[in-house]
């Protein structure tokens, strides 16, 4: 389905409905990915070992943010940090 402009006041109830509830949706994923993230005691030690490395300007022992971002799928993000700092 192609995405279309559209003015809020040329919207049905039910179409506005819609828009709310996928965006609301898309929320909901991103935090899910965020709690399962948070909950993985292993990658969230990985994250802040990353954080340090970081800080110590220890080059390669991290994952610039914008590299981690562009990343969809929470699995790949998870592959993506373990291969760069083991």
């Amino acid at each position: 389905m192609k995405a279309t402009k559209r003015k809020i006041t040329d919207m049905t109830v039910d179409e506005l409905k819609g828009v709310i509830h996928e965006a609301i949706a898309e929320d909901m994923e991103v935090w899910r990915e965020t709690f399962e993230i948070m909950a993985d005691s292993k990658l969230m030690g990985q994250i802040r070992q990353a954080d340090l490395d970081r800080a110590a300007s220890k080059k390669g022992a991290f994952v610039a943010w914008d590299d981690l971002y562009s990343i969809k799928s929470q699995t790949r993000r998870k592959r993506l940090i373990s291969n760069r700092i083991h």
